[in-house]
């Protein structure tokens, strides 16, 4: 019942549960609902007078909507975290215990996400003069020099490079692992600042 990407505790699995009950047609605006507010980064996603309509309209409890949306939060969070196949998506969801078409609306929901920021991702690709911006890689090793015999000497050159300039630099094995390591750095604060 536990997949990779998510940790299915006890409240997740009874969340799950009640997420499974909640009708078919009112889940999917729902859903839609909680993905919206959490893209726009809002604290409160429904106010105390919708948590109300939603109770009616559920027919749940006041505990058991907030086990639901934040379900749904948690899922939501860690589902953007993650890239997925969303054939593998949806078997994961069904694995876990969500329902056919529940497991549906949310692969629909997660793929509409994920095309967004891919989209943004190749808008944000061109450079202010609508120059694109291009990134190429080859690794060379000199296997031996006059001075030293059989000795393997690894060199990446990486190139950056748009319609006017090119930028090529050549790179020792420590000066590519140094970058890394602050690329890595640069992940961890833009996931930090994300949560």
């Amino acid at each position: 019942m536990n997949c990779k990407w998510l940790k299915v505790t006890q409240n997740v699995q009874k969340g799950i549960q009640i997420l499974n009950s909640l009708e078919d047609s009112k889940f999917e605006p729902f859903l839609k609902r909680i993905g919206t507010k959490l893209r726009l980064q809002e604290i409160e996603i429904f106010t105390e007078e919708e948590k109300m309509k939603l109770q009616v309209i559920f027919k749940v409890d006041e505990d058991t909507l907030m086990i639901a949306i934040k379900t749904l939060i948690y899922l939501h969070k860690r589902l953007l975290k993650f890239i997925f196949m969303p054939v593998n998506l949806h078997k994961d969801l069904i694995n876990i215990g969500f329902k056919t078409e529940k497991a549906e609306f949310i692969v629909k929901l997660w793929s509409s996400e994920v095309s967004s920021t891919l989209n943004d991702l190749v808008c944000n690709s061109m450079d202010k003069d609508g120059n694109k911006q291009t990134f190429s890689w080859k690794l060379n090793t000199e296997l031996s020099s006059d001075i030293q015999k059989k000795c393997k000497i690894p060199k990446a050159y990486l190139s950056l490079s748009n319609d006017k300039t090119e930028q090529d630099m050549e790179l020792s094995h420590s000066d590519l692992y140094t970058m890394f390591i602050q690329f890595e750095a640069i992940q961890n604060e833009l996931d930090s600042s994300v949560l």
